[in-house]
């Protein structure tokens, strides 16, 4: 029984993906989420998108078969990507030597954030993934194989270039330099397969989008992701996190604890997580400041909680049974309930699951044209899901165009535009004003939808 619960485990994590996959339609926000699906979705009709940066070339080439099938085969990528997470979390834990092996797997499943961005069309569940399957190659003395799949990382979230030096280190601690020239396995495949793309074979370079020591998003405080970590793994993850930092640095100088730990575990989550923090509070690397972003180190975070429930349970309550087992009890019981709590780090099943209301206004606007101007136009807008509703494809230019402020001089006769008060006011900067001012522009139909406080306008216009 102890053997098989970690497939107990999956087996009902796996239920539950497939109930919430059946019963709710969100797609985990309507930014990066929706953008990151429709790459996947018609990079077989544009090839180069399989060598976009943004979109991320792994991520794409993975999850495009599955994005055929609509939004909902992204959502059954991540849920088996998920699956192979929470599996791995858990060997490395036995690896590790680690007792209670089964809660880093644990940890993973109820920690809110990553429960909630598995139904999403983000990236960061994938490269939590590699991760997990690379520390544990290493732990079974993989080294080769821990080396080409650490180098693929920078293809899936570009934070990866962090882990990989991460990785560098520890071989040169461990003296195997002759592995580390294998780290930039990943980044000469893409070099020589983009060349033909971008004529350049520093593409993989050159075409980062964040590589800019500034950022359109500001800046914000140095405590910032300390605080948000809390609205990533819940109140009781949190506590057992903190402990699990200070057991780390307490065994560390007692050199009780190993050089994986200390360095892949540890050390990749800390660098991780500084280099975000001083992204942020510098305003460089176009760093938003988005919580989510330590989703993709989820398993280290996974591996410290755990350290942190061992430190609690195993060695404070060390030779006393009773009490060990009844805070085992207590804790679990606590981690497993909080995600269903009211707490505003819990899952709001409401706003997380479903569709956002500016996506469901969407939906009416695509409603409205199909049935009463029809989709044989040209299309000019900015918010990625009207290219789901209305059934068009996002990155054929004859067919939808995104809406600029240098855009509008080139509208042509019939072309139709739809302007909303999100996307094309905080990302382009287009205001309706601007729309209004134009006269070969007809204002045909409007949408206003007030829910929550915030006020959801739509504006379509038909250029005569």
């Amino acid at each position: 029984m102890k053997n098989n619960t970690i497939y107990i485990v999956l087996f009902i994590y796996a239920i539950i993906a497939t109930l919430t996959i059946l019963f709710f339609d969100g797609t985990g926000g309507a930014g990066d989420s929706i953008q990151h699906y429709l790459f996947a979705k018609f990079a077989p009709l544009h090839p180069q998108l399989f060598f976009n940066h943004w979109a991320k070339p792994v991520y794409v080439l993975l999850v495009s078969p599955f994005a055929q099938f609509g939004f909902i085969g992204v959502k059954i990528f991540n849920a088996i990507v998920s699956l192979l997470s929470i599996f791995f979390t858990f060997k490395i834990a036995q690896k590790l030597n680690l007792k209670n092996a089964i809660m880093g797997a644990v940890i993973l499943i109820f920690s809110p954030l990553y429960f909630v961005l598995t139904f999403s069309g983000l990236t960061e569940p994938l490269f939590a993934l590699f991760i997990s399957i690379s520390l544990y190659a290493i732990l079974k003395h993989k080294y080769i194989a821990a080396c080409l799949i650490v180098s693929f990382l920078p293809f899936i979230r570009s934070e990866g270039l962090i882990i990989i030096g991460v990785f560098a280190f520890y071989f040169l601690l461990k003296k195997k330099w002759k592995l580390i020239p294998l780290l930039l396995f990943g980044n000469v495949v893409y070099s020589i397969a983009g060349f033909f793309v971008y004529n350049d074979f520093l593409w993989v370079f050159n075409k980062i989008p964040y590589a800019h020591l500034s950022s359109t998003y500001g800046s914000g405080r140095l405590f910032h992701f300390v605080d948000q970590l809390i609205y990533i793994v819940g109140v009781p993850i949190y506590i057992l996190f903190w402990f699990g930092v200070i057991s780390i640095f307490w065994k560390s100088i007692k050199k009780k604890i190993t050089l994986e730990l200390q360095i892949l575990v540890f050390l990749g989550f800390l660098s991780f997580f500084i280099a975000h923090t001083l992204f942020w509070y510098l305003g460089i690397f176009n760093s938003m400041g988005l919580k989510r972003v330590l989703i993709g180190v989820m398993p280290l975070i996974s591996i410290i909680s755990l350290f942190g429930f061992n430190f609690i349970t195993e060695e404070i309550f060390k030779n006393k049974r009773i009490p060990k087992l009844i805070t085992q009890g207590l804790l679990i019981t606590y981690i497993v309930i909080f995600p269903f709590s009211k707490n505003p780090a819990a899952i709001n099943w409401e706003k997380d699951f479903k569709l956002s209301n500016d996506q469901q206004s969407a939906i009416q606007v695509a409603d409205y044209i199909t049935q009463n101007i029809g989709i044989d136009h040209r299309f000019v807008f900015a918010h990625p899901y009207l290219s789901e509703v209305l059934k068009i494809d996002h990155f054929d230019c004859n067919k939808r165009v995104e809406l600029t402020q240098d855009f509008l001089n080139n509208i042509k006769s019939g072309d139709i535009i739809i302007w909303e008060n999100w996307f094309c006011v905080a990302e382009r900067g287009v205001k309706r004003e601007h729309l209004d001012n134009i006269s070969e522009l007809n204002n045909i139909y409007n949408l206003s939808v007030k829910k929550k406080g915030r006020e959801i306008l739509y504006s379509v216009y038909i250029c005569e």
